[in-house]
């Protein structure tokens, strides 16, 4: 009974361990131009909607992804609405590693929501 209760403290302990691998800084940088240029904005929560600032909404030309360690990556869904609303008439774009992102079909992007996720086996 306590090998048991041992040998699972040490899974989760490890568990614990490999999650803070995982970058919760900057998951994206949205910009004004196209490759990468002009005025930029910074987005760094996981996970939750990201209302653009006035520098860049409405005006989003390109999207940098970080890239954390494998098998990890970062999207983000680019919303023509505030605040994320309705995201199956308002999402506009999805940025993911699969794509370069250096021009973005529609600018009119105002609210963004990145993720990190797991690559299957």
């Amino acid at each position: 009974m306590h090998l048991s209760q041992l040998l699972l403290g040490i899974v989760a302990s490890a568990t614990a361990a490999v999650g803070l691998t995982i970058p919760i800084g900057p998951l994206a940088t949205i910009y004004s131009e196209p490759n990468f240029q002009g005025e930029s904005y910074v987005v760094d929560r996981v996970d939750d909607c990201v209302q653009l600032p006035a520098n860049v909404i409405g005006n989003v030309n390109s999207v940098k992804l970080e890239v954390p360690p494998s098998p990890y990556y970062v999207s983000c869904t680019l919303f023509s609405n505030d605040y994320c609303r309705n995201p199956g008439a308002s999402a506009i774009f999805y940025a993911m590693s699969l794509f370069d992102n250096t021009v973005i079909p529609d600018p009119k992007v105002r609210s963004v929501l990145c993720t990190i996720s797991r690559l299957l086996p």
